[in-house]
């Protein structure tokens, strides 16, 4: 137990309790992304598509607020802002509670989205500032790992409220997720102050400055197209394992057990190379020729008898997983690398942009392309991640050679030794 747990844990310090942090939001994101869509459903009384509709508006509204709220982050601290938005979280997931129309539903999931992703960009500025070049990529590895880890857990936990089916029950997870979030805002303000930048220092810490910054924009597309790839694990495949081949039904959820205790284990060993520029290009070339093979292999299944598909739609599940663990690794190398070091939270929130497609028409393209033109539909999915593929590079020297050299030293927080 004690070498498993050093396996999943960073050394500890401030990256530990970061990834304590992450542990308990990831818990309390388990138990309400579980349990609360059911319960809008069952207990308040709305349609499936009120509330898928309404998870998709959040998306869309949440996606600009990442550059401002990065700039924040980067003018008066990430610290204080990461903890700032836990605690608005907290407060979405109370008002939550007393929504009993879709009018409130919609105005508590903008609410709970603006927070949650805004969240996520002023964590990263966190990160960066309290681990330094150096430890920032690592961190971020140890971090989803335990998030996968927690969720799943708590999913289970949620399982069993959706089972008693009372409103009681259903409030509890809002309660728990609420408390949890002013938790890890305590926690947040405990780790060293990771000092803002004053106005005057440059222009460039202005918000349009990110945005202007075309280079480090295309990349940022390029690389969210890697994040269709968990959509096609999640959605795709199990849709086409129950409609299009002989494969046994409940192997759809055994696939995305498969695909957690991968990046459970894997993530922190797998994401090594992608703390500089050019590891982080190379992890990005391999996750989409993985995701272009993941899907070709499904295309076969179609036709092929129940036990020989079900062991091909493995094959492909472990090929969607390496490529999302690949894939993030990436992600946080080139977010992190082609930043400046005194812009992190912007330029966090620009990245964040290259989440748009996958998260707006990821859910309708992988099932309804693979559902209509069956193994063209596949075949079309592995097109996409070739041209990713292709664009990639290009797109990653160009911000290398338009990167402006910094004015100034990044700043490091001091580490506190253990001996």
């Amino acid at each position: 137990m004690g070498r498993l747990m050093a396996r999943l844990l960073p050394e500890p310090g401030p990256g530990r309790l970061l990834v304590l942090c992450t542990a308990v939001a990831s818990l309390g994101n388990g138990l309400y992304v579980t349990g609360g869509a059911v319960y809008f459903v069952q207990i308040v009384g709305l349609s499936p598509g009120q509330v898928g509709l309404g998870l998709s508006v959040a998306g869309v509204l949440a996606l600009p607020l990442g550059v401002p709220v990065g700039h924040i982050a980067d003018r008066f601290g990430p610290r204080g802002t990461t903890a700032l938005l836990a605690l608005g979280k907290a407060v979405a997931l109370v008002a939550a509670a007393f929504a009993h129309s879709f009018v409130a539903y919609l105005l508590v999931a903008a609410a709970h989205g603006a927070a949650e992703q805004s969240g996520h960009v002023a964590r990263g500025a966190l990160v960066s500032g309290v681990m330094g070049r150096e430890g920032r990529v690592k961190l971020s590895a140890y971090m989803r790992s335990v998030f996968n880890g927690g969720f799943s857990l708590a999913s289970l936990a949620a399982g069993l409220v959706i089972a008693a089916g009372s409103r009681g029950a259903y409030l509890a997870l809002f309660w728990g997720n609420a408390v949890a979030m002013v938790l890890v805002a305590g926690l947040y303000l405990r780790l060293p102050r990771v000092p803002g930048r004053p106005r005057s220092a440059t222009r460039e810490r202005r918000p349009a400055a990110a945005v202007r910054d075309v280079p480090y924009l295309l990349v940022a597309q390029v690389s969210g197209i890697a994040r269709i790839g968990p959509t096609v694990l999640a959605l795709g495949v199990p849709l086409w394992l129950v409609t299009h081949t002989d494969a046994p039904r409940a192997l759809a959820a055994w696939l995305m057990l498969v695909n957690t205790l991968m990046v459970v284990f894997l993530q922190v060993r797998l994401a090594r190379d992608a703390d500089t520029v050019s590891g982080a290009a190379r992890l990005q070339r391999i996750t989409f020729l993985v995701l272009a093979a993941a899907c070709a292999t499904v295309t076969v299944t179609g036709t092929l008898p129940g036990a020989v598909a079900a062991a091909v739609l493995v094959g492909a599940a472990v090929l969607f997983t390496f490529g999302e663990i690949w894939g993030e690794a990436a992600r946080w190398g080139l977010r992190y690398e082609l930043a400046p070091a005194h812009a992190q939270g912007q330029y966090g929130g620009v990245f964040a942009t290259g989440d748009a497609l996958a998260l707006i028409a990821g859910p309708t393209l992988v099932t309804t392309v693979p559902d209509r033109l069956g193994a063209t539909g596949w075949l079309l999915l592995t097109a996409l991640f070739l041209a990713a593929l292709a664009a990639g590079g290009p797109a990653v020297r160009w911000a290398e050679r338009t990167r402006v050299p910094e004015p100034v030293p990044e700043a490091k927080v001091p580490q506190p030794r253990h001996g």
